[in-house]
């Protein structure tokens, strides 16, 4: 079998494994599969894990990945398949259920209670009936000293967690693991945010954790991580095992063309690749790219610097031009479009807008020079799912439904009116809650909104992320007309790099921070942006 051609097995949805691998397993998944409206997630996938390995998944966004190891860590119920731990069946009914079974789960995702102490939010889930929620006894400081220590961790267990960065926060969910690991530790992501010292520090505790016969379950986008901790690995696309291979079968190349969609997937394509792409080619015809390149640039973005999630940045967006940041999970894509919105600080470098420079971090300044964020949280920062639509389309300080800080309830109808019609919102009812409405039309609401403050440099992050396949497409050819019919720049940041070629007339590739590689969206395609995003 060579890694280009799995087995019938993996086919099948069973990845590849040696004989007797059943047997030796800590946690074997058999089966899986898990839908969510208008995606399956998963279909028919099965994967297990062994004593004594690391055992590396890997896959493009959406691909499956984290789906998987929430259900294995409690978090989510799978529509069919099974789940054995040491070869006894269970049902988890819950993360706290996993956890007494022996499953460790450190998520994607920075998670803490701010206004408590990193050793409080380490001990979570850990405390005894007597133990007090606020205080650190001097058994509690000892015991996350030592496994803050064993990351790397310089700062106090005492310390508040509010008051700490997204890579101290992170270092300090992965020390919590240390603390009681279980027999099986998942691990999705842990290095997304962290240094290259601190990631070093902490692959040096999974291979002390490996020789201690822990089964640990590896995610990641950084593909020399993996081949250089991994014993074996499994690739997953579109919800579908591609194959579980040794380590020493694979090298970066063929894990990329495993991951794209054009590698063989036994004698099938996963179910809806095909329709996303006709759709989303037919977007693309429907709204050729037109932008100029004469002219000044609106923004300008030099040598923009915050360790570790942005390297020395520098690019350019000039008027009617759509500008891609390809990259995959901690790239420091989204960190990008945030500091230059003046949501994020950073160390040095400068951004202008019409050759004014900026403050950093200060999201008036940026708003006032025509720079507006479209987030990639629509519903927990782009739109207020309590209010209505005509609410939602009002809120900007620049909307022309103002006059002196007053409301003028007539303005804000026909304001709401004009917006529906133009992005096509549906249901068209101005005054249905946000929140009611399906994902693909929230986030044209946050499209409106951010039009309504008539911008120069529009800020997409994620914009498709989360809608089904008919919205995607309508979103990429709106977001093209829009910038026809008025001639702003935008920025799109996206990890969906095919909606990127459809729609975008430059792409730049982030990896770790920094820019990678450089394509005019005519010369590049899916498997040269992959190659450059994945370190």
């Amino acid at each position: 079998m060579t890694p280009a051609e799995p087995s019938s097995g993996a086919r099948s949805g069973a990845p590849t494994v040696r004989d007797g691998a059943r047997d030796a397993a800590a946690a074997h998944l058999e089966g899986i599969s898990k839908s969510f409206p208008g995606v399956k997630a998963l279909d028919d996938v099965s994967l297990d894990v062994r004593r004594g390995e690391v055992h590396a998944l890997l896959g493009e966004n959406g691909a499956g990945k984290s789906t998987l190891v929430k259900i294995l860590a409690g978090l989510i119920r799978p529509d069919s398949g099974h789940i054995r731990l040491d070869d006894a069946e269970v049902v988890f009914g819950g993360p706290r259920d996993a956890q007494r079974r022996g499953i460790s789960y450190v998520p994607q995702e920075v998670q803490a209670v701010p206004d408590f102490s990193v050793g409080r939010n380490m001990l979570l889930g850990f405390e005894g009936p007597f133990d007090r929620k606020g205080k650190l006894t001097a058994k509690d400081r000892r015991l996350t000293r030592e496994a803050l220590d064993l990351c790397g961790a310089s700062f106090s267990e005492s310390a508040m967690a509010g008051q700490l960065s997204v890579p101290e926060l992170r270092l300090a969910q992965i020390s919590r693991t240390l603390l009681h690991p279980g027999d099986v530790i998942l691990l999705d992501e842990p290095n997304a945010a962290l240094s290259e010292n601190d990631a070093a520090a902490m692959l040096e505790r999974l291979h002390t954790l490996r020789d201690q016969q822990k089964a640990i379950i590896y995610v990641s986008h950084r593909l020399t991580e993996v081949l250089g901790i991994a014993d074996r690995i499994t690739v997953l696309r579109d919800g579908h095992a591609v194959g579980t291979f040794p380590r020493a079968e694979l090298d970066k190349d063929k894990i990329v063309s495993l991951m794209t969609k054009d590698s063989t997937l036994g004698d099938r394509e996963p179910a809806g690749t095909v329709e996303a792409l006709e759709r989303v080619e037919t977007a693309a015809q429907r709204a050729q790219p037109v932008a100029s390149t004469n002219g000044k640039p609106l923004l300008e973005v030099d040598s923009l610097t915050s360790d570790p999630n942005l390297l020395d940045v520098t690019m350019s967006v000039r008027p009617g031009q759509i500008v891609g940041v390809a990259g995959v999970q901690g790239s420091g894509h989204g960190h990008l479009l945030r500091a230059i919105a003046g949501v994020d600080g950073y160390d040095r470098g400068r951004i202008a807008v019409g050759g004014q420079s900026l403050h950093p971090a200060v999201v008036r300044h940026a708003y006032r020079a025509g720079v507006v964020l479209v987030p990639a949280d629509r519903r927990a920062s782009a739109i207020v799912p309590g209010l209505s639509v005509r609410a939602n389309l009002t809120l900007p300080i620049g909307s022309t439904a103002r006059r002196v800080g007053m409301r003028r309830i007539r303005r804000e109808r026909q304001l709401a009116r004009e917006y529906v019609d133009a992005l096509g919102i549906r249901p068209a009812n101005t005054e249905i809650l946000a929140g009611n409405l399906s994902g693909g039309n929230q986030q044209k609401l946050a499209l409106a909104r951010a039009l309504v403050s008539k911008p120069s440099v529009l800020l997409l992050d994620e914009p498709t992320q989360g809608i089904d396949v008919a919205a995607k497409a309508e979103i990429l050819t709106l977001i093209r007309q829009l910038v026809q019919d008025v001639g702003f720049g935008v920025v799109v940041a996206s990890s969906e790099f095919e909606e990127l070629l459809a729609v975008t007339d430059v792409i730049h590739v982030m990896s770790q921070g920094r820019l990678v590689a450089t394509f005019p969206t005519g010369e590049a395609d899916y498997e040269r942006i992959l190659h450059a995003a994945l370190p």
